[in-house]
């Protein structure tokens, strides 16, 4: 957010340029005079009051999502310009609704999405996940369907959430996935004990399996951002699930933790390292050591998640922060979550990089000359691309 003035712009006296800050908004637009690169016409005493004013205001969680304070806690993507009497009578806070960033990069809205359901993929008929693809808007959700077990995964749950994910990933279209569980008790419990055997959880065919291994594999490895929308509980193999997704957004009922040790189980692999690294140490060691459940807000204070919002409210902000997500560069997002993972991947890691990084060579006219010239059988001309240091 940055400080505004509501009267009309001013030159910048000489002799004033001290006062002056970087600004995000261009000065081509007149509605606002941000506390930027042009002075708000006070000395430095009273810009550092006034600043710290504004951010506490921040820190007391009083502004929107985006930054600012509108005047409805209703209206996102359009904030108005509020006169703020600890700021002075003529400073407001956040821009205009016409300011050039606002109509460039405004959030994204939170109406309803126009669901098309996919009941088959892969020809398989998907039975304990819903599979559905917001129509024209790039966005695809992956419901767990079990709510009458929490959510528990089986290995049927876990192969179908798979399939669903890899459609996603394959489909051009296809921008931003959700992961979520049907109904509000449950984001996901974790594996079905009911399920569970000697080997891994068994299905129907009774062969033991851990595929929810390759499940978490398959979410880093997704080129394109995953977001959790949780409701209720997150727990034991679905609080890892979330914790994998590049996102999180929680209802104000959701409840995170890990059971493993009070049922005999855990998840040494990324539900610790990752955990430890979103967290810290200490409270990844107390998750697991203790096997306690956090609340939502406990969940937001240590970064598990991203935003926490009321029950009714979390399908409108998930879908307003994918919405966002669809208007940024695709490539740029692509290998922002490549580069994200890489260190904590190891090799594994290094190689998704390179593969965008190949990806993204596979796109330039220096590339295409060498594979032009192979089929025409010629030497092919690199000399006409710089080198650049």
């Amino acid at each position: 957010a940055v400080v505004m003035s509501d009267t009309s712009r001013k030159a910048v006296p000489s002799g004033q340029e001290k006062h002056t800050v970087s600004s995000p908004i261009p000065p081509e637009d007149s509605s606002v005079i941000p506390a930027g690169d042009w002075v708000l016409g006070m000395d430095d005493g009273r810009a550092s009051q006034r600043l710290a004013v504004l951010t506490r205001h921040i820190a007391q969680g009083q502004g929107a999502p985006c930054g600012h304070i509108p005047a409805d806690s209703e209206a996102l993507g359009s904030c108005n310009a509020l006169p703020n009497a600890e700021l002075g009578s003529r400073a407001v806070i956040c821009p205009s609704p016409t300011s050039s960033y606002e109509r460039m990069h405004g959030r994204g809205s939170r109406a309803p999405a126009a669901w098309t359901s996919i009941p088959m993929v892969a020809g398989v008929q998907l039975k304990e996940t819903l599979y559905k693809k917001a129509d024209g808007e790039g966005i695809a959700r992956i419901s767990i369907n079990r709510p009458k077990r929490r959510n528990a995964f089986t290995p049927l749950t876990v192969h179908e959430m798979g399939l669903c994910l890899r459609d996603a990933q394959d489909d051009p279209a296809v921008g931003v996935i959700i992961l979520t569980g049907e109904g509000d008790a449950a984001f996901c419990s974790g594996g079905d004990q009911a399920h569970r055997g000697d080997g891994g959880y068994v299905g129907a065919d009774g062969v033991p399996r851990l595929n929810v291994l390759d499940l978490q594999i398959a979410l880093r490895r997704c080129p394109k951002p995953v977001v959790a929308s949780v409701a209720g509980y997150a727990v034991g193999g679905g609080h890892v699930l979330h914790l994998l997704c590049d996102l999180s957004i929680a209802a104000d009922n959701a409840v995170f933790g890990q059971t493993g040790p009070k049922v005999g189980s855990f998840d040494a692999g990324y539900g610790v390292s990752h955990l430890a690294r979103v967290v810290g140490q200490k409270r990844a060691r107390e998750v697991w050591l203790l096997a306690r459940l956090y609340p939502a807000q406990t969940a937001l204070e240590w970064g598990l998640v991203n935003a926490v919002v009321p029950l009714d409210q979390l399908e409108a902000e998930t879908l307003a922060w994918c919405r966002e997500i669809m208007a940024n560069s695709p490539t740029a997002l692509r290998v922002l979550k490549s580069g994200l993972n890489a260190d904590e991947d190891g090799a594994a890691g290094m190689a998704q990089m390179a593969g965008d990084a190949t990806l993204l060579f596979y796109q330039t006219k220096e590339a295409t000359e060498g594979k032009v010239a192979f089929l025409e059988k010629r030497k092919p001309d690199f000399s006409k691309f710089k080198r650049f240091p």
